[in-house]
């Protein structure tokens, strides 16, 4: 391909997505003019994404893909068409916030992957009187799994639901009272997978000293019953856990802030002891704003892992996150994401997860988003992702980058 006709294929793309978000868009200019009254506290958006992915299932250098997925070929290109919107509406001193987005998915090769999901989520942010005030929700998500620890063709729906409420009150000036509930439930579509379906009950207690300058610090008990409702044959990773930590909220500066967690965690499995684990887990994140057009967040953490679509019982993480904002001019900004961690696997190796014994895992992930608004309801987007994972097991090593460019309208 001649340079003249690269560049040629990548306007029209660009033009073929513009095209296409202000074709779906039209679908909503009934119900826009319906909301008008609103007064921008309703959103809609429609949005058309075409994404390169040379790594599709995540496959190790040392895999023949005609082998694991009956192809030659690890990378294609899908197009994904979304429409939704945002709710923000103050009622008084309450404020009710919603969303829901659907999307659809069509890939150019793998077309036994085309599938649609949707985002939903719901809360009520509640205040009484001056010193009670909390938050009442719910959200759902469905979705195709990610293939990082599947590493097959298998298409994997997997579905989350949550519910939560939590409280704050305010004993004295000086005093605050926290507490929450949360629920969820996540189910699997893949038949073989099923076995991972599993939910999950949390509560958590937080008494805090609260300062003039709104700094805190506190101590927290939180505690966490884990089922799994089709174990099948293999055994039953049924757990609770229970941590008692420290929590604290602290402004250092005008520019800067801290939020951080450290705390003592059991975790007992009611049908293999020997999965059982007491430990420290900690976690810190840094915000630094020293000017209007630049922010970073930095993120460190040991923790449990959110296992609950990587197939084992247990991951402890180690690590951080870099995630730099920087606004190049009113219509430009470019945002990323830099990630390393070490993941050990410390679920029981065969009896649930089939995760070999003792494996670690080492992910690297670099990602940059560059965002152009030309007008106020339309925003380009471009994305580069560059994701490796290597292992102390064969096989489960893979190198990905992911590019994509997007075009999506507000209204």
């Amino acid at each position: 391909m001649t340079p003249l006709r690269g560049a040629q294929g990548h306007a029209g793309l660009g033009l073929r997505i513009v095209a296409g978000a202000i074709a779906v868009a039209g679908l909503f200019l009934p119900a826009a003019e319906a909301f008008a009254s609103w007064d921008d506290k309703l959103t809609l958006f429609a949005e058309e994404k075409d994404t390169h992915d040379d790594n599709v299932f995540r496959i190790s250098k040392d895999a023949d893909p005609a082998t694991v997925i009956n192809s030659s070929s690890k990378g294609d290109t899908y197009r994904t068409t979304s429409l939704g919107f945002n709710l923000d509406a103050p009622v008084s001193r309450q404020r009710f916030q919603a969303g829901y987005t659907w999307n659809d998915n069509r890939y150019n090769q793998f077309n036994d992957l085309d599938n649609q999901g949707h985002d939903a989520r719901a809360t009520w942010l509640w205040q009484l009187g001056n010193d009670l005030s909390g938050q009442l929700g719910y959200s759902e998500t469905s979705a195709m799994a990610s293939f990082a620890f599947t590493q097959s063709r298998t298409l994997d729906r997997l579905k989350t639901r949550q519910a939560f409420f939590n409280a704050a009150y305010l004993v004295t000036p000086r005093w605050r009272l926290q507490a929450g509930a949360r629920g969820l439930e996540q189910t699997n579509g893949d038949p073989q997978r099923q076995i991972y379906d599993v939910n999950v009950r949390y509560t958590d207690v937080t008494l805090s000293y609260v300062t003039p300058a709104n700094t805190s610090v506190g101590l927290s008990a939180r505690t966490e019953d884990g089922r799994f409702p089709n174990p099948g044959s293999t055994v039953d990773n049924a757990y609770g856990q229970d941590s008692v930590g420290i929590v604290a909220d602290w402004t250092l500066s005008g520019v800067s802030h801290v939020n951080a967690r450290a705390d003592r965690v059991s975790r007992r499995y009611a049908h293999v002891p020997e999965q059982n684990f007491d430990g420290n887990i900690a976690r810190a994140q840094y915000d630094w704003k020293p000017t209007g057009k630049f922010s970073l967040a930095a993120v460190a953490q040991r923790d449990i892992y959110p296992y609950l679509d990587i197939g084992s019982s247990f991951v402890l993480v180690r690590g951080g996150t870099l995630r730099p904002t920087l606004s190049l001019t009113e219509k430009i900004d470019v945002s990323g994401v830099f990630e390393y961690n070490v993941r050990d696997f410390l679920g029981n190796p065969g009896l649930a997860s089939g995760v070999p014994s003792g494996r670690t895992d080492r992910v690297r992930s670099a990602a940059v988003t560059v965002s152009y608004r030309p007008a106020r309801t339309l925003t380009l987007l471009m994305s580069a992702q560059r994701e490796a994972r290597s292992s102390n097991v064969a096989f489960v090593d893979y190198a990905v980058n992911v590019v994509s460019i997007a075009a999506r309208i507000t209204f």
